[in-house]
């Protein structure tokens, strides 16, 4: 069995609509809020590690299409005895890949388990899920957990500085989150996952 690490990166949609920019403010829902919904924003970056290969695979374009086809067509030719491990997977990085696919009338080829329930037995293993034990404990990001367990944080951007990175055309460090969220995803599914995902085959 081989695991596939993903991580995603996102940017605003701009919106000209007054009719959306007034609604927007009147329910108060703030670009951070917006990145994380798929009708208000767009995925720029992918990342892909599967545990098999030393490489990391980084789909990057500004161009959403070009890159969700890339994306599908990779994971199109390996989905063979392969568990996709997340971090709030289910909440997030996959149902905003399917919906922006779903835009942007992309065929998806291979579906990724969202249902939390079936986790367990599943191509898709959640460590946010798993760690909080399906939300009775408080979700934890990703480089508190590594910091909580001695792993090595590289230092990156924050989440909420992907936008003003992407507008100044600082690329690189946009690349180098993701990769480092990814990595460190691998880390963390290692240590303290990785015997309880295989007891369940």
């Amino acid at each position: 069995m081989r695991f596939c690490f993903l991580d995603i990166e996102t940017v605003l949609l701009k919106i000209d609509n007054n009719i959306v920019i007034e609604y927007l403010m009147d329910h108060k829902i703030t670009k951070e809020m917006r990145t994380f919904n798929p009708h208000y924003a767009r995925i720029i970056c992918i990342c892909l590690k599967f545990s098999d290969e030393q490489e990391t695979k980084v789909f990057f374009n500004e161009d959403e299409i070009y890159l969700l086809n890339e994306f599908w067509n990779t994971i199109k030719l390996n989905t063979r005895d392969v568990v996709f491990v997340t971090h709030n997977g289910y909440g997030f990085d996959v149902p905003f890949i399917n919906m922006r696919s779903f835009l942007n009338e992309i065929h998806i080829p291979f579906y990724l388990n969202l249902n939390k329930w079936k986790m367990d037995v599943s191509n898709h293993f959640d460590t946010m899920i798993f760690l909080s034990q399906g939300g009775i404990f408080t979700n934890m990001p990703l480089n508190l957990l590594a910091e909580m367990h001695d792993m090595s944080v590289k230092d990156t951007i924050l989440g909420n500085e992907i936008d003003k990175c992407f507008n100044n055309r600082e690329h690189d460090k946009i690349i180098e989150k993701c990769k480092n969220d990814v990595e460190l995803l691998e880390k963390i599914f290692h240590k303290l996952c990785i015997n309880y995902r295989k007891n369940k085959f």
